[in-house]
């Protein structure tokens, strides 16, 4: 069956173009390569976002990444009018014109998600390395889901495993609720994963975000008997994951699980004007960050688990809130 729709721009079908050695040229479609990264590992590290979620979490501070199609961002504070549509019609984001991205002369206009090859990706990588071997960091692979789907997993491995031959530890963060095609070779590319644990009744979190803790479980389980480190990320957003009850249900899970290690994530709203930008709705709006006392309760709730927890608070260790 064929379709009249447009190809995606964000396919991450084997690029055309040949590799060295004969065979199609792996890609992946990202929205940023984010350096000198503190919150997603050890150390300094280069964060590969890739686009397109299966999930829905209310509370995602990465809304350029849910959906695999490219999007237009608009930053109105950057436009001057140069081509505004007749009738002043606008965009769902308050964008005024038809310009393309690459011809917006101010930058007001981006295109979120480009397909990069993974031997270009590898080389952008390796620019950090001496500060990788300084701190102890190196490469995360977040995004979105970074293993959204069977043809997406086999990209993200083949990335870390031309990073990690060339000196660079390797990370993944990821919701792990997604069907593993090859855990194996998952485990054998990377030195952890960083894994949510956010809405711990399975039900509930099915409802609100759609990951199933139950396909999760058993992705933990099968990694963690493989020899694979994983830190479990436990979000903390009022109304949503912050009562205690379910931080301790979480945090007990993990440990049967066999993790060792949390970090706890304080809401922020760094992402807030991206669902601005892109003419999105955001479910969280004016929801306020946790207070210190519920920061405190969760790692306290951690540790009764048997768990050795951090706080990394985004906000107030890039902003200075504190």
């Amino acid at each position: 069956m064929t379709s009249s729709r447009a190809p995606s721009m964000c396919s991450e079908e084997p690029a055309k173009r040949a590799d060295r050695s004969g065979g199609s040229a792996p890609s992946l479609c990202v929205t940023n390569i984010q350096r000198f990264s503190l919150h997603d590992g050890a150390g300094i590290r280069t964060v590969v976002f890739c686009k397109g979620c299966p999930f829905r979490c209310p509370w995602c501070c990465n809304p350029e990444d849910l959906s695999d199609e490219p999007q237009i961002s608009f930053n109105s504070r950057l436009c001057i009018g140069c081509t505004a549509r007749a009738g002043g019609r606008l965009a769902a984001n308050g964008c005024p014109c038809a310009t393309a991205p690459s011809d917006c002369p101010t930058g007001a206009k981006e295109l979120a998600g480009t397909v990069r090859e993974v031997s270009d990706l590898v080389e952008e990588i390796m620019r950090d390395l001496v500060f990788y071997e300084e701190s102890g960091g190196g490469l995360t692979v977040s995004g979105g889901e970074a293993l959204a789907r069977p043809s997406r997993q086999r990209v993200v491995t083949e990335l870390l495993r031309r990073c990690r031959r060339r000196g660079i530890s390797c990370v993944v963060e990821s919701s792990l609720a997604t069907p593993l095609a090859d855990p194996e070779a998952l485990a054998q590319a990377c030195d952890a994963l960083l894994v949510d644990f956010k809405i711990a009744d399975r039900r509930r979190s099915r409802s609100i975000t759609g990951i199933d803790p139950v396909v999760r479980d058993a992705n933990v389980s099968r990694l963690i008997a493989l020899g694979t480190p994983i830190v479990a990320r436990m979000p903390i957003v009022p109304g949503y994951t912050n009562d205690l009850a379910n931080v301790r249900a979480n945090a007990l899970r993990a440990r049967a699980l066999g993790i060792r290690y949390a970090d706890i994530l304080p809401f922020h709203q760094l992402g807030e004007g991206k669902y601005d930008a892109l003419g999105l709705p955001y479910a969280c709006r004016g929801v306020l960050q946790p207070t210190e006392s519920e920061v405190a309760d969760a790692l306290r709730a951690c540790s009764d688990a048997g768990l050795l927890a951090t706080v990394r608070d985004e906000v107030r260790a890039d902003h200075g809130d504190r």
